[in-house]
C-alpha cells in the first residue's frame, strides 16, 4: 500500500501542481477585478466548499430555504445541476409545482424541489442568467446560491463554506492528487465556516482557528419513509432490522454510519459513484444481493430514491432523509444579523 501511495504522488503531484497554477490564477484575476462579477438585485448567499463533495450543500440549502421563508423572505434557489441531460436555463420548480424530470434538472435540485415548498428552483450553468429568470418571474428577498463557491462570476453577499468535520491531512491536497478544488488558502473568501457530519478534528480545528473567521458546527437527524411496511418518519421500526444498504453518494462510509446509529444491522452494502444513474438492471441486482444476505429490507438516501422509485423495487425499501442544522443556532442568527440579513 505504502508503494502504490508513492507512485500515485509521483504521478499525480505533477498535475496537482499544474491545477493550483490555473485556480490561483483565475483568483488573481477575479481577487484584481481583472474579470467581471456580476450583481443581482436581491441578497445573493453563496452554500460551498473547498473540496469534491460529500460535506451536505443540499441539506444546509434546504435548511436555509426554509429559515428565511419562516423569517418571512421570498426565496429562490439557483443550482448548476451537476450531471443533467439539458444545458441552459431550466426552471425545475415554480414553488408550487415539480415542472421537470430529474433527468433535466439533477438528482439534487428535484429533491429539494420535492422537500420545498414556495421556494422556486432554477437550474443554469451560468448563475447570473439564471438569476435573473428568477428575479424577473419570482422577485426573491434572498437566492440561495447552491455550490457556488468556485462560481465568482456572481457577487454574493454572504459566503458560507462548508467543510467535512472528519477530514485529515490525507484529504487536504489538489485534485487530482487530493480531494481540494481549490488550496486551503481560498476559505478566507469565506465568511462564514460550517463543520458537518460530526465536530471538527484536531486538525481541521486547528485549520479553522488560523482563519480566524466564525465557526458553527451541525448536527443531522434522520426520519425513515418507507415504500412498505415501516411507517413514515419512524426510525425506531428500523431499529434491529437486518438491512442492505445501496447509495450514489460522495460519502456513502457517513451514509452508512447514520444507519447504523439506528441501531440496524448492516447485512451488507453496494455503493456507486456520486450523482449514478440507476437502470433496472442495478436495481435486481442490488434486490439478488439483499436477497443473498437474509436482509429484512433494504435502506437507501433520498438522493438515490428518486432515481430508482421508477423501476419498481420489488423489496421492501425504506428512504432515509436528513435533516441538517447549526447546534448554536443563536450565534448563527447573530452573524446573520450582522450581514444585514
Amino acid at each position: 500500500m505504502r508503494s502504490f501511495n508513492m507512485v500515485r504522488k509521483i504521478i499525480l503531484s505533477p498535475v496537482s501542481i499544474l491545477y493550483r497554477l490555473i485556480i490561483q490564477l483565475r483568483n488573481f484575476f477575479y481577487d484584481k477585478k481583472l474579470l467581471k462579477v456580476n450583481r443581482l438585485p436581491c441578497k445573493v448567499i453563496s452554500v460551498g466548499n473547498i473540496t469534491m463533495g460529500g460535506t451536505g450543500k443540499t441539506p444546509m440549502v434546504i435548511y436555509l430555504s426554509n429559515l428565511f421563508k419562516k423569517k418571512g423572505y421570498k426565496t429562490a434557489i439557483i443550482s448548476r445541476g451537476y450531471k443533467r441531460n439539458t444545458t441552459g436555463t431550466v426552471l425545475v420548480s415554480d414553488g408550487i409545482k415539480v415542472l421537470s424530470k430529474w433527468e433535466d434538472v439533477g438528482d439534487e435540485p428535484y429533491m429539494m424541489a420535492k422537500k420545498l415548498k414556495d421556494i422556486p428552483i432554477v437550474v443554469d450553468e451560468n448563475r447570473c442568467r439564471g438569476g435573473l429568470l428568477l428575479i424577473q418571474e419570482f422577485n426573491p428577498d434572498i437566492i440561495l446560491m447552491d455550490d457556488g463557491f468556485q462560481h465568482r462570476r456572481l457577487h454574493r453577499d454572504l459566503d458560507i463554506v462548508l467543510l467535512n468535520g472528519k477530514d485529515d491531512y490525507a484529504e487536504h491536497h489538489l485534485l487530482p492528487y487530493g480531494t481540494f478544488r481549490e488550496p486551503w488558502s481560498s476559505v478566507l473568501r469565506a465568511d462564514i465556516i460550517f463543520t458537518t457530519k460530526q465536530k471538527p478534528n484536531v486538525y481541521l480545528s486547528k485549520k479553522i482557528k488560523y482563519t480566524s473567521l466564525p465557526l458553527i458546527c451541525t448536527k443531522n437527524t434522520y426520519s425513515v419513509n418507507s415504500q412498505n411496511k415501516v411507517q413514515k418518519n419512524d426510525v425506531l421500526k428500523l431499529k434491529n432490522k437486518k438491512v442492505f444498504l445501496y447509495c450514489g453518494i460522495a460519502d456513502p462510509i457517513s451514509f452508512k454510519k447514520a444507519v447504523l446509529e439506528m441501531q440496524c444491522l448492516v447485512c451488507g452494502s453496494k455503493f456507486f459513484p456520486d450523482h449514478f444513474h440507476y437502470s433496472r438492471k442495478d436495481i435486481r441486482e442490488i434486490e439478488i444481493l439483499a436477497r443473498n444476505n437474509d436482509a429484512d429490507l433494504i435502506v437507501t438516501t433520498e438522493k438515490d430514491w428518486i432515481k430508482t422509485q421508477e423501476h419498481e423495487p420489488e423489496f421492501d425499501v425504506a428512504v432515509v432523509s436528513i435533516l441538517m442544522e447549526p447546534i448554536e443556532k443563536n450565534k448563527f442568527n447573530r452573524l446573520l444579523k450582522s450581514f444585514s440579513i
